[in-house]
């Protein structure tokens, strides 16, 4: 009887507390902020807050205050002319909005939504930046599902470099940001039956030798193609009668070390081992075996990255991860391989030397310093864009980092863009490969790292610059080349140094944001996409929010063929749509600068017979269409406006593509946005406000080592946030 009125009197000082806060709080947060539109003469919008209800039970008032709380999360209300909340103010009505929901049931909805990548935007960027928030950072315990690219690491089947047999699973998350979420690769029913189904087909192709009908073309054209099973495999499930023990421990040994990236404990081979054994004497050698293998192959330790924190609890109640941990969470921030298979990482967790954060900081120090070699696969057939995509050893080539930046920018997505316009094009290799090499050169520079990605003149494609490292590379490649294949060699050089005759000469880009692969991948397949890179750089650079697209809206700007694209938007001018346009249609407008396909725009001409606009006709084409009649000249906007830093050099009028990402450049809120999505990606969540301290000490390092990105990785992987659980 005791222990229920204790309970009701907790829940009576609950709802007293709460009632409290919205007197004090809320309510004047309502008055000063809102009721001079919703109030019950107004009511703006249909929405009156006058009599809102702070009982979240009564019919309608809970969804009321959802809306409130995405206003008041994504900073759209009040308006800007108006007077605006401190963002304390903001993050106290959100907290009591969602504690609120929380008591009647509501609140699980509302917070796994901020899980997801596209809500990470929604904690404030003032208070994760402006060192008020003193708490101590620390990520949840957590099992966190192996993804695809660590299974490929994993080498099950080691003939196969690629598909399902390579990467038996698949991210949950979307394709349009950062997708290894802890909170979002999770097992579930269906995902684990896929991942059972896969790991069958792979262990029974490696049981015996196999043979493939032969290809229909080239030189071994009807040549079977055979394919040699995995001989440790074979020892078994071709064994005459019971294996050998010798053939099922090997077995046991190496399967286990592949599925979870250690060796194996006397306690779990014996398990193991003996379960081999039984399966193989109740079912047969080759059903025994295979239900063994995926005992192992699914077993939790094999499926997820097990981060639980193994340490005794600090005054915070937080656990430090332990060496092991530690040792797997450092191999798979920069590559794709277990830690076993890294000398540095190895040599120092069995020495006893990944136990404290300064030996973190060593291990990380000795892995960039080791770097990893280029990527020299998908080479693109152009010699001067595979040129490009070689660029010298370094860390930047780290499989994590090389995708940060690809999941980031988002570049990768342009091989995959069908274009209809007419138009020159660029091959997909060459579209993807020589960005990434630009990317990778600058982080291996390692000198104002972020600066040089948003404003580097290098993503020009140049002849006169392109040309001398041509000759520069070959003339220590002719080196190395025996005399009786250098005039040979001599000849190919001098052929391909003619085709860059068919180079632009570009001069007007600046960063990758000017490149053919950033501007296509948000594009449409025949036209410029203001609408999408604005959204990219107002969530991506300046940590802005927006509201989801309203149900009911036609979001689809008139077809005119006689118009150009932004007359057409003018559509969107209207109240109703200009409230949320406003803040990335400028941003997008600049890009007006290129052409769809990414081309420097030199003109825009519409095409009377073909109704079209076209702008990449020859100078003849140009002179004779205007005489007859046919070609239209039309002249282009490229103006815009940043919005939203607070940062009187960087917010205003930009007249094009180039003053717009080098006044982005400029900005501490791009820096800091950068450095957001880093931590996202390498922690695999989205940040709270207890990881302030996270943030702020990666944004010093940046700065004070004078722009290097290794200084960032290093002070985030081995920062509380990264190494502690609770």
């Amino acid at each position: 009887m005791r222990c229920y009125l204790f309970i009701f009197y907790l829940i009576s000082i609950s709802y007293l507390k709460s009632d409290n806060t919205f007197k004090e709080e809320i309510r004047p947060f309502l008055s000063e902020y809102c009721l001079d539109c919703h109030n019950n003469d107004s009511k703006k919008g249909g929405l009156n807050f006058e009599d809102l209800n702070s009982n979240f039970k009564v019919n309608g008032t809970s969804s009321a205050w959802e809306k409130i709380l995405e206003q008041v999360e994504i900073g759209m209300m009040p308006p800007e002319k108006k007077d605006q909340p401190s963002a304390t103010q903001r993050t106290i009505v959100a907290e009591w909005i969602k504690d609120e929901l929380d008591r009647v049931g509501k609140g699980y909805a509302v917070r796994s939504r901020l899980l997801l990548p596209e809500y990470g935007n929604r904690i404030s960027h003032e208070l994760l930046f402006d060192g008020s928030v003193k708490d101590m950072p620390y990520t949840p315990a957590r099992l966190w599902r192996i993804s695809p690219h660590i299974y490929r690491g994993k080498r099950y089947q080691s003939v196969v470099r690629g598909g399902i047999e390579a990467e038996p699973v698949s991210y949950l998350s979307k394709s349009t940001g950062i997708r290894d979420y802890s909170s979002q690769e999770v097992m579930d029913e269906s995902g684990f039956m896929a991942l059972r189904m896969a790991l069958s087909d792979i262990i029974s192709s490696q049981m015996h030798d196999r043979e493939l009908p032969g290809l229909s073309y080239g030189s071994d054209k009807g040549k079977p193609i055979r394919i040699a099973g995995k001989e440790s495999f074979k020892a078994i499930s071709e064994a005459k009668g019971m294996p050998s023990d010798e053939s099922m421990s090997r077995v046991v040994r190496e399967e286990f070390n592949k599925a979870f990236g250690r060796p194996i404990n006397e306690d779990e081979f014996d398990r193991y081992f003996n379960f081999m054994k039984a399966n193989i004497r109740e079912g047969g050698n080759e059903a025994g075996l295979k239900t063994s293998l995926l005992a192992i192959y699914l077993s939790t330790g094999a499926v997820y990255r097990m981060e639980l924190g193994r340490g005794d609890p600090d005054l915070h109640g937080r656990k430090m991860l332990s060496s092991q941990e530690i040792a797997f969470a450092l191999s798979y921030a920069l590559t794709d391989e277990p830690p076993a298979n890294n000398k540095i990482i190895s040599h120092a967790l069995s020495s006893g030397k990944l136990r404290t954060r300064d030996d973190v900081e060593r291990v990380l120090r000795a892995m960039i310093a080791e770097g990893s070699p280029p990527i020299r696969k998908n080479l693109p057939a152009s010699a001067f864009h595979r040129m490009l995509q070689e660029a010298p050893h370094g860390y930047g080539y780290y499989p994590r980092v090389v995708r940060f930046f690809e999941e980031f920018f988002q570049y990768p997505r342009a091989g995959a863009t069908f274009k209809d316009s007419p138009g020159a094009a660029l091959g997909s290799r060459a579209l993807v490969g020589a960005p990434q090499g630009q990317i990778v050169r600058i982080v291996n520079e390692d000198v104002r790292v972020f600066e040089e990605l948003l404003t580097s003149e290098r993503f020009n494609m140049s002849k006169e610059k392109l040309l001398p490292v041509f000759r520069a590379q070959f003339e220590e490649r002719l080196k190395k080349i025996p005399a009786d294949r250098r005039e040979a060699a001599i000849k190919n050089y001098e052929k391909v140094s003619r085709q860059a005759d068919n180079l632009p000469n570009d001069t007007f880009r600046a960063g990758i944001l000017h490149d053919n692969s950033w501007l296509i991948a948000h594009s449409t397949n025949d036209e410029n996409d203001p609408v999408h890179r604005g959204i990219w750089i107002r969530e991506k650079l300046l940590a802005g929010n927006l509201p989801a697209l309203p149900i009911g809206v036609d979001a689809n700007v008139p077809e005119v063929h006689d118009k150009t694209l932004r007359q057409r938007f003018e559509v969107t001018r209207k109240a109703e749509c200009w409230k949320c346009h406003k803040s990335f249609e400028p941003l997008g407008w600049p890009f007006e600068s290129f052409t769809d396909r990414g081309w420097v725009r030199t003109g825009m001409y519409y095409n009377k017979k073909k109704k079209i606009f076209e702008t990449e006709l020859k100078p003849d084409q140009i002179k004779s269409g205007l005489n007859k009649g046919d070609l239209v000249k039309y002249s282009w906007d490229t103006t815009g406006e940043i919005t939203g830093t607070g940062e009187p050099g960087v917010d205003g009028p930009v007249k094009d593509a180039s003053e717009l990402v080098h006044r982005l450049a400029s900005s501490a809120r791009v820096r800091q946005s950068i450095i957001r999505h880093a931590f996202r990606y390498w922690m695999g969540r989205n940040e709270i406000l207890s990881d302030s301290k996270t943030l702020i000490a990666a944004d010093r390092a940046y700065i004070n080592s004078g722009g290097k990105f290794s200084e960032v990785l290093v002070s985030l992987l081995s920062s509380d946030s990264f190494l502690y659980r609770k």
